[in-house]
């Protein structure tokens, strides 16, 4: 047998020996889909809802919805079996599309089981519903809500960050509309639940769309899973749209910063997680931000201590450099600070990937001093003055018909 053939014949195998494993591997792993989910084209709502980890789960307001079918997956092939995001896309019976998220990874699900029996110093495998026996449970929130607030500088902090004071998170919880009267301590366990995994819906139920804040609406929790109203699609999939339109949404994105530090009566939020993929746009160019897991909630009317000599002066984001880096501990001193002006600037003009850049040459030689002013939105002193100048521009250049005229750039 010469060399040659030899040489193909051992190709041949080789081929044949991955394309066998390659074939054991899809195989296995399509039906372990099955077996998890039991439907090959999409989990189902059972499976998602994890409800036999409440009351270790997020509360069961939409759980009827579920059940009755008011509310069904849509039927996307592979993407449900193999979806790693636990975010899901669903229909109302009306029609509407919905957001179905488990706000965790299944890791990250994985690691909170295994440590729950030990938070709560129960015997080892407890069953989640043995936490209702647990006599210390705004103890184990309140623990929550200070280790965010102390945690090292020098680690990234996520989740609901509640300052100056921890204790201000009892007012907070007061904005919560319709709290269960019944099984007190279950919701108690849900709300220590959130904070545990994400606070999103929390955040969404103190500031909802139905009030005027630019978040997704929300329908409610069922289990571990949390239904919104789909809004749109992210910007970072319309970079390529019409430049007019980019600033017709640089402009809420303005305006929902002031709204974020300004218009609830008792707190500000400051959203440590600005970006183009956490902010979607519907079909009127009208901006929702979709990922509020991450949040520094402030109670402007705390009495400061001695500890808080600084409150009552505006922080104002010191230069540290072009990364969308900033300090929670200075914001949480402060009782005003520039944050989310500074990060919507920061969105919109950074240097490496300014939503509004580049700005067409037009623009540039009719409106000069609207990029002077994203820059000193973004590097100034006093983003106060800077984002008013701006809003104000933005909406002169929105009526500028030779403005809106101009396409892609």
């Amino acid at each position: 047998m010469s060399d040659k053939v030899y040489t193909r014949m051992m190709l041949r195998r080789r081929f044949c020996k991955r394309i066998i494993i390659l074939g054991l591997i899809f195989t296995i792993s399509f039906y372990s889909s099955i077996l998890l989910f039991g439907d090959p084209k999409i989990p189902t709502i059972m499976k998602l809802t994890n409800l036999q980890r409440c009351p270790a789960c997020y509360g069961v307001t939409v759980c009827p919805e579920l059940y009755s079918s008011e509310i069904t997956l849509e039927t996307n092939g592979w993407y449900n079996i193999f979806n790693t995001k636990n975010i899901y896309y669903g229909y109302t019976k009306s029609n509407r599309k919905v957001v179905l998220k488990q706000l965790a990874h299944d890791w990250e699900f994985q690691n909170f089981d295994l440590k729950l029996c030990k938070r709560w110093k129960l015997k080892r495998n407890c069953q989640p519903k043995q936490l209702l026996n647990a006599s210390n449970i705004e103890e184990k929130v309140i623990k929550i809500i200070k280790y965010n607030l102390s945690w090292s500088y020098d680690e990234p902090r996520k989740g609901l960050v509640m300052c100056p004071y921890a204790q201000s998170f009892y007012d907070l919880l007061h904005s919560v509309p319709d709290v269960p009267r019944e099984n007190p301590k279950s919701h108690m366990i849900n709300i220590w639940t959130m904070l545990m995994i994400n606070p999103e819906p929390l955040i969404l139920q103190i500031i909802p769309k139905s009030k005027g804040w630019p978040v997704p609406a929300y329908a409610g929790v069922c289990g571990r899973l949390e239904v919104v109203a789909h809004e749109g699609e992210s910007l970072s999939a319309l970079t390529h749209i019409e430049w007019h339109k980019k600033l017709k949404q640089a402009k809420q994105m303005l305006s929902a910063a002031m709204d974020f530090t300004y218009k609830h009566d008792r707190f500000r939020f400051y959203l440590m997680d600005w970006s183009i993929d956490n902010i979607v746009a519907d079909t009127d160019d009208r901006i929702t931000f979709v990922d509020l897991e991450d949040v520094i909630v402030l109670d402007k009317q705390t009495s400061p201590q001695k500890d808080l000599p600084d409150w009552y002066q505006r922080y104002t984001r010191e230069n540290m450099g072009t990364e969308f880096t900033f300090s929670i501990d200075n914001i949480c001193k402060h009782h005003l600070s520039d944050h989310n002006i500074w990060a919507a600037c920061h969105v919109l003009a950074n240097e490496q990937t300014g939503y509004l850049y580049p700005i067409p040459k037009e623009v540039n030689s009719s409106k000069p001093h609207f990029d002077k002013l994203l820059k000193e939105c973004l590097n100034g002193n006093d983003r106060f003055v800077t984002v008013n100048k701006l809003e104000q521009l933005m909406g002169d250049m929105l009526n500028d018909e030779k403005i809106i005229g101009y396409g892609v750039r």
